[in-house]
């Protein structure tokens, strides 16, 4: 049977002052949890959102020379919040990253759509899969929370890079993130139901395969509910098998390493030996 590798999408919740006063939720009070639980996972491809420079170095220092985190900020200078990818060594090698931006001028930095709250942005990378003997192609993104029309453009800017991406060279793919959309919601629906223009981008919501799903949710505010918002989202294309799909809830001594569990994945490749 083929070999399968584990994708997780995981908001790790911005250092902030108000989380500081706060002290419990603080970032220096859990970073340790989260280079324990990304480790802990033993996933090969992680994309985390809400991450700043300062997250980013601490994550590098945890996770040692066995992993690599590509993307930019989403700001003008490239700082800021930023939407990256952390790729385990020893499973893949990345031989292409990029970062673009949900406007109506992607390749502009710092741009964002009209009425978006902040710039949002969507990291791309090509990376070799030891276990599958192939590259595959990853989106991580970061939707808008406050403005649907923007979350609305932000699924068409993706697809679009999806396709124009695909002619160059068609690869399994992959798309995950915080959309800050509920099931129902325009954006999923467009996804999901595969709602669109570009009949070589074909994706399976990864949500149909968590057993007992239910009403279950991936924000909890740090409070460990079960029944929550389900905003974060992973979807893949036809080449792949998903395994396994399943919420992580994982805690330490009662204390959470974010106020988003992480959805986790386990794909194989359709048609690998």
């Amino acid at each position: 049977m083929p070999e399968a590798i584990k994708v997780a999408s995981f908001n790790l919740k911005r250092d902030s002052v108000l989380a500081r006063l706060r002290r419990k939720n603080a970032w220096a009070n859990r970073r340790e949890l989260i280079g324990s639980m990304i480790r802990g996972s033993n996933a090969a491809i992680v994309g985390v959102q809400e991450m700043l420079p300062a997250m980013r170095e601490d994550i590098r220092r945890l996770l040692t020379a066995d992993y690599s985190i590509r993307g930019l900020g989403r700001s003008k200078s490239l700082g800021d919040e930023q939407s990256a990818i952390i790729l385990k060594n020893a499973d893949v090698t990345v031989s292409f990253d990029k970062t673009f931006w949900l406007s109506k001028h992607p390749e502009k930095n710092g741009s964002r759509a009209y009425y978006a709250f902040f710039p949002r942005i969507c990291t791309v990378c090509e990376a070799y899969v030891r276990e599958f003997d192939r590259k595959i192609r990853v989106f991580n993104t970061h939707f808008d929370h406050v403005c649907g029309m923007a979350r609305n453009l932000s699924v068409r800017i993706i697809l679009d890079y999806m396709h124009r991406l695909n002619q160059e060279e068609r690869l399994p793919t992959i798309l995950m993130g915080d959309l800050n959309a509920c099931p129902d919601s325009r954006p999923i629906r467009v996804l999901s139901e595969n709602l669109h223009e570009y009949p070589d981008v074909h994706l399976t919501n990864i949500w149909q395969f968590v057993k007992n799903a239910g009403d279950s949710g991936t924000y909890h505010g740090f409070k460990g509910r079960i029944k929550g918002r389900r905003i974060d989202y992973i979807f893949v294309s036809d080449e792949f098998e998903v395994e396994e799909a399943y919420v992580d809830r994982t805690n330490f001594d009662g204390r959470y390493p974010s106020d988003h569990y992480p959805l986790v994945a386990v794909l194989r490749l359709k048609g690998a030996e």
